[in-house]
């Protein structure tokens, strides 16, 4: 696909493209088929983890590789999101 730099309608519709590519990746649940992220260092990890007494294997998406102890985590479409920071 080429594109025009010198074209303010051209740019526009790539950047409405690549958005809405996002944004289908985003809410098929699939995050970690963004490159950016990739980019940005985040990776795509299996976990077991346990919330509210219940153990679960769960997808999280984390910037440092995980180890055994608690963490913060935040849900977002059935995927958990951590900095990797652990909670005390």
């Amino acid at each position: 696909m080429g594109v025009d730099y010198g074209s303010a309608g051209k740019i526009a519709g790539l950047a409405v493209f690549l958005l809405w590519l996002f944004l289908i990746t985003y809410r098929a649940g699939y995050i970690i088929m963004n490159p950016i992220l990739l980019i940005l260092g985040w990776n795509l990890y299996e976990a077991e983890v346990e919330i509210n007494g219940h153990k679960r294997t769960v997808k999280l998406l984390c910037r440092n590789d995980p180890t055994p102890g608690k963490y913060l985590c935040q849900e977002v479409q059935g995927s958990y999101i951590s900095t990797g920071e652990r909670q005390e």
